[in-house]
């Protein structure tokens, strides 16, 4: 079972708070929405909780099972999903998962990869270069590569952008998939199509001053 926490993480840049003492956990099975304005820290502390970025104070953890998982191992059970998470436009489909299967150490990854693309609806551009992708397709290509090593924590910012209805369909299953298996969805939006896709929700600018606010459940 997962199990993913974050005990009084704060950030800044230069002068400027976007959050402190920002403690949550999230259990197995879970989905949570992390909202604020525009630059208040959605994506700062997504990538946080990712690993790309240290906190300035504080600490996040990942356990499975009760152990520990050490910081070194967390891109093995984490997928992130992003605008600033690119895939090579010159390499095709197939190309980029395989690229992301070997980076996360899976052998033999090709039945995994068929059935990802067939998922995501993709199939029959697996072997077309990701350049000549519209952004909906794109979308779809990243959040394959998100998934193609069956992460236990989904990591998600702004995942709806640019996709169609039955793209965000496809979020949707995506999300109760995660949680079926016991696995851990966060979400930095604000978009409604996002927000309904979880189950908590946290507002990173209750946390830009000293109080302690309450966690919506």
């Amino acid at each position: 079972m997962y199990r993913f926490e974050a005990h009084e993480v704060g950030h800044r840049y230069g002068r400027h708070v976007l959050f402190r003492r920002l403690s949550l956990t999230a259990g197995g099975g879970e989905s949570w929405a992390i909202t604020g304005t525009n630059g208040s820290g959605k994506s700062t502390l997504l990538k946080i909780l990712a690993g790309l970025l240290r906190p300035a104070r504080g600490e996040v953890r990942l356990m499975v099972d009760g152990r520990s998982v050490p910081s070194d191992e967390h891109p093995l059970r984490i997928g992130l999903v992003a605008p600033y998470v690119n895939v090579y436009g010159d390499l095709t489909l197939r190309e980029n998962l395989a690229f992301v299967a070997r980076a996360r150490s899976m052998s033999s990854p090709g039945a995994r990869i068929r059935e990802l693309v067939e998922f995501v609806g993709l199939h029959t551009n697996l072997d077309q270069p990701i350049g000549t992708y519209s952004t909906g397709m794109i979308q779809r290509a990243r959040l394959a590569a998100a998934l193609v090593h069956r992460p236990g924590v989904l990591l998600l910012d702004e995942p709806t952008l640019s996709l169609d209805e039955s793209g965000r369909s496809l979020c949707g299953r995506i999300v109760a998939d995660m949680r079926a298996s016991g696995g851990i969805v966060m979400i930095a939006s604000n978009a409604v199509s996002d927000i309904t896709l979880a189950g908590r929700t946290i507002c990173v600018e209750d946390y830009a001053g000293l109080s302690a606010p309450q966690i919506a459940k």
